[in-house]
């Protein structure tokens, strides 16, 4: 199941077909969803959330906690849409594609991809890229 939850005046406009490509994401990748959890926030959420749990006094544009097992996927994720519009305007990308982007980058966290490196950061990009332009085909 996944759900998502508006804290803010954000909501998805393909809240359907957004489920749909991030089920075919998890489940190409061998896994299978349980519960996972998209809650858009406030900047002010956000930043509290960061500094409560990973000592980081800033807002970013998603938090994800992954409960997992070694098939089933459980975990949450928090997403700030004011800085994902910021972030959108700073790469000149559409509201949706970062968007899209944002909640892409949460679910390869909780399937094992990170972006400490440089090399790991690339390929976290390369899948975010692939899945993206694969929702884009689908859905002009």
């Amino acid at each position: 199941m996944i759900h998502f939850t508006y804290n803010t005046d954000f909501s998805l406009k393909n809240e359907s077909a957004v489920a749909e490509l991030l089920d075919t994401v998890i489940v190409s990748k061998g896994k299978s969803i349980d519960k996972l959890f998209f809650y858009f926030v406030s900047e002010p959420k956000m930043q509290q959330v960061n500094n409560n749990h990973l000592n980081h006094d800033f807002v970013t544009d998603v938090i994800t906690f992954d409960y997992s097992d070694d098939k089933a996927i459980r975990a949450e994720a928090f997403v700030c849409p004011e800085e994902v519009f910021k972030n959108a305007q700073r790469h000149s990308q559409s509201i949706e594609n970062e968007m899209v982007r944002v909640l892409l980058h949460a679910v390869l966290h909780v399937l094992g991809y990170d972006d400490k490196s440089k090399d790991s950061r690339q390929e976290m990009r390369k899948q975010e890229d692939r899945f993206l332009s694969f929702f884009k085909k689908k859905h002009k």
